[in-house]
């Protein structure tokens, strides 16, 4: 069974591929755009669902490419939190504002990663994981892509670049496990539609495996430098967009 006719299933296996790419070399962006891409082409009730099989796909396998550089104290704090978090989030998913959680995350984004670091704060603080699991739980839910919320947390810690690329991946492949049998809860089985998922998986996992060469020809201070811009421009975006999405919806009542 295919969820979308077979031009929209190449604009899809494309968009993978070079999403893929982006987020095997920086770690991050590359769910988010995927997430826009899926959202023009693939019913609505299914956008995320699809969004977090594919994307369990990507980050397992970042996972295991950059695997020996596990931050695995950081993810245990992160596991520790998302678990209630995924909870909170599937419960309350039908009665929450979208639009308005996606300003207050564009916000934050925004805040987190230009914010100028505390005196006091610690290199190897990690319990902040905690309730940042949580939250990354409950959005998830909501918008799939988790990529840009968790991203400046990691960015703060100065760990080196495949410590992030690798940690961050396990932390949301972890996401996506739970999230997945959650929606099939509430009646969306991707699992249905598996021809269109090992299409756009196969295509994912070569995409990384790409993306993976260029973080070597990077130095960390590129990278993050690379990260903060990239979070910059997809927190605006997100801004923009659930202001002018909440004035239409605001005209139409």
């Amino acid at each position: 069974m295919n969820l979308v006719a077979l031009p929209f299933l190449l604009i899809l296996i494309i968009a993978a591929l070079l999403t893929s790419v982006l987020s095997g070399a920086t770690g991050m962006g590359g769910g988010v755009i995927l997430l826009a891409v899926m959202a023009l082409v693939v019913d609505t009730a299914y956008v995320v669902p699809l969004h977090g099989a594919v994307q369990f796909f990507s980050n397992g396998f970042r996972t295991f490419l950059f695997f020996k550089h596990t931050h695995w104290r950081l993810f245990t704090s992160y596991a520790t939190g998302l678990l209630p978090g995924a909870f909170l989030g599937i419960n309350v998913y039908q009665h929450l504002d979208e639009y308005v959680v996606a300003l207050l995350m564009g916000v934050f984004i925004l805040l987190i990663t230009w914010m100028p670091k505390l005196r006091n704060e610690r290199k190897d603080s990690i319990l902040i994981f905690i309730p940042v699991g949580i939250v990354s739980g409950v959005i998830s839910i909501f918008f799939g892509a988790t990529g840009p919320f968790l991203a400046p947390f990691f960015v703060r810690k100065d760990i080196l670049k495949e410590e992030l690329i690798a940690t961050k991946a396990a932390c949301q492949t972890l996401a996506h496990i739970v999230k997945i049998p959650l929606f099939a809860t509430i009646g969306f089985n991707i699992f249905k539609f598996w021809p269109t998922l090992l299409f756009l998986c196969a295509a994912v996992m070569c995409g990384t495996y790409l993306g993976k060469k260029l973080v070597g020809k990077m130095t960390d201070k590129q990278f993050k430098g690379i990260i903060k811009w990239l979070l910059t421009a997809v927190s605006i975006k997100m801004i923009i967009t659930a202001i002018y999405l909440m004035t239409k919806v605001t005209d139409g009542v």
